[in-house]
């Protein structure tokens, strides 16, 4: 018989050009189509349920690591709420009867590549009879030991994990951009924050915030000095978005309050390396009071370009996103860190760098624009060095 998902012929020819699959599904045994997001789901959409045949494997990755098929992928999966239940299941489900040892390994630094998690699933206790493959989810980040809460395409921060983020607050106001701690009386926000109200006396800064409600006591407020705008700065084309803030008095320097460092002369993240950004910008129709938090892609400028007819990416801009825009930033996001993990020379990683300001880009969190758009810091750490230096000793 031709194409019935059985190989009759030698070389397998009874079954080859079976089926016309769109690129966005995979191909049953049978022939069926079935979209690529429904695979390995611990559902049977192929009527032969070859959508749920090997899922789950054992991969060599220095040592044997379980590896489950998703979405046309390879992932791996998060040793987080990992227990015995499970390995008991997956040992079941490859056939290899009772786990004799179960070994958490430490992610390894340096590979090549993104990997691809899954998680245990909140409720994979209360899948009795489901496959393991049904018992984990996809999330948008790596293993990090803590639990958190999805908030359309950012996620609640742990309070401590982003100290060097501040929020620039003015009057009744209160919050209105974010801010980056460099220094212990020095910031970094945009240009636009500022227009039409740029006396220093309007404003101050608050450190050590995670909850805009409740400062808590952390919290550090500093009343601001002066404020640098870039003297380029073009309202029009919200090109040279940057500005300087020179705080009153220096910050006392904490586990929640500590500077970011600045990128060195020509540092720049690779296209498609992953950073974070945070702040406190709408989630659809409200502000959080809680600090968010996204992981996002770093894209090459010509492809940024690409996203915006009406506008010109240039070198003083650094775009990141999803093409999808499902994590990006926005309106009180402003002035806000992009900042990557980088790695010390034969060490860990650990030194978090500011590559990039929220300037402008996609509409919130939106789902058909394109991604954010960044202040380049790197093109303005001469100046901001410069700036720094005469307001220290020159000019005060």
């Amino acid at each position: 018989m031709i194409c019935d998902g059985f190989p009759d012929c030698p070389l397998l020819v009874d079954e080859d050009n079976c089926s016309l699959c769109r690129d966005n599904e995979l191909e049953c045994n049978n022939h069926q189509c079935v979209h690529r997001t429904l695979w390995c789901d611990g559902v049977k959409h192929c009527s032969d349920s070859s959508d749920e045949w090997h899922c789950v494997s054992l991969v060599d990755v220095s040592g044997w690591a379980l590896t489950v098929f998703r979405t046309g992928s390879q992932y791996q999966v998060c040793a987080d709420e990992w227990n015995p239940h499970l390995s008991q299941l997956t040992c079941s489900q490859l056939g290899l009867g009772a786990p004799s040892s179960v070994t958490m390994v430490a992610e390894q630094p340096g590979v090549a590549g993104r990997r691809r998690w899954l998680h245990v699933h909140p409720e994979w206790n209360q899948r009795e009879g489901a496959a393991l493959q049904a018992r984990l989810e996809k999330r948008s980040h790596s293993c990090y030991s803590r639990k958190r809460k999805r908030i359309l395409g950012g996620r609640v921060s742990r309070p401590g994990r982003w100290p060097w983020q501040c929020s620039l607050q003015s009057g009744a106001s209160g919050h209105i951009c974010g801010c980056v701690l460099i220094g212990p009386r020095w910031a970094l926000t945009v240009a636009h924050c500022f227009e039409g109200r740029e006396s220093a006396e309007l404003w101050q800064v608050v450190l050590g915030l995670n909850n805009l409600d409740h400062p808590g006591a952390h919290s550090q407020t500093r009343g601001v000095r002066s404020i640098i705008v870039h003297p380029r700065y073009n309202r029009a084309v919200v090109d040279y978005d940057i500005s300087i803030i020179q705080l009153e008095t220096e910050v006392e320097e904490t586990e929640f309050v500590r500077p970011v460092c600045l990128p060195d002369l020509d540092q720049l993240p690779l296209p498609d390396a992953y950073c974070y950004i945070t702040g406190w910008g709408h989630t659809g129709n409200r502000m959080p009071f809680k600090l968010q938090e996204g992981e996002v892609r770093i894209i090459s400028l010509s492809h940024c370009q690409s996203y915006f007819d009406m506008k010109t990416i240039t070198s003083r801009m650094l775009c990141a996103g999803f093409e999808a825009g499902t994590v990006d930033s926005c309106m009180g996001d402003s002035g806000g860190p992009l900042v990557c993990e980088e790695q010390d020379a034969g060490g860990p990683l650990g030194r978090w760098t500011l590559f990039g300001l929220t300037s402008w880009g996609s509409v919130c969190f939106s789902k058909v624009l394109g991604p954010g758009v960044y202040s380049n810091v790197t093109h303005f750490s001469p100046w901001i060095q410069r700036q720094i230096y005469l307001h220290t000793y020159l000019l005060d």
